[in-house]
């Protein structure tokens, strides 16, 4: 007695005829994502050119959505001089965001970017932070970095990322209030 697995003969042309099927379904389903992944790129290089409006940059950002980005988002410096910055964000994470979280990782995102062009020594997480919260609530990020450190199931001390919640305090004094649209 064979341990509940079931096996069939096929004749060759019926196993090309499956495989050209599967194959055919495997096209279609990426075609049919294809459109989704498109419509979520031009929604967040959206979002994208309107915070770098917000922020005075003026430098290029396109935008990626990848599978996987093992730093969840990134923005990363240019191949050669003419080629724009790329901001990479992990599929999965992108799903777990609310709109306002994601337009404070994206604001962060770009507030290293900011820290790069004005002050390329100085590249903190609490920097790019004072930056974003020129645009976006702290609030929100907080939500994001709760997101964050769930995902890769630590924690973190919340004033070192964000700075102190203490009055008239901000690093370097590079950020105000964030502004309200």
């Amino acid at each position: 007695m064979r341990s509940g697995c079931v096996f069939f003969r096929i004749s060759p042309g019926l196993g090309l005829l499956m495989a050209t099927l599967a194959l055919a379904t495997t096209v279609a389903s990426a075609a049919e994502c294809a459109p989704a992944s498109a419509a979520a790129e031009e929604k967040l290089q959206s979002i994208v050119s309107d915070l770098k409006a917000r922020l005075s940059i003026s430098i290029p950002v396109v935008v990626t959505i990848v599978p996987t980005d093992p730093l969840i988002m990134s923005v990363k410096p240019p191949d050669g001089p003419k080629d724009p910055f790329l901001l990479s964000v992990d599929a999965a994470f992108l799903d777990q965001l609310t709109d306002d979280e994601l337009e404070a990782a994206i604001a962060h995102e770009l507030g290293h970017l900011w820290v790069f062009t004005h002050h390329p020594f100085l590249q903190t997480e609490e920097l790019a932070n004072q930056i974003a919260m020129r645009v976006v609530s702290r609030e929100s990020l907080e939500r994001v970095y709760g997101k964050v450190w769930a995902r890769g199931g630590t924690k973190g001390d919340l004033n070192r990322f964000l700075g102190s919640t203490a009055a008239g305090s901000t690093a370097a004094g590079l950020a105000p209030a964030a502004e309200s649209r």
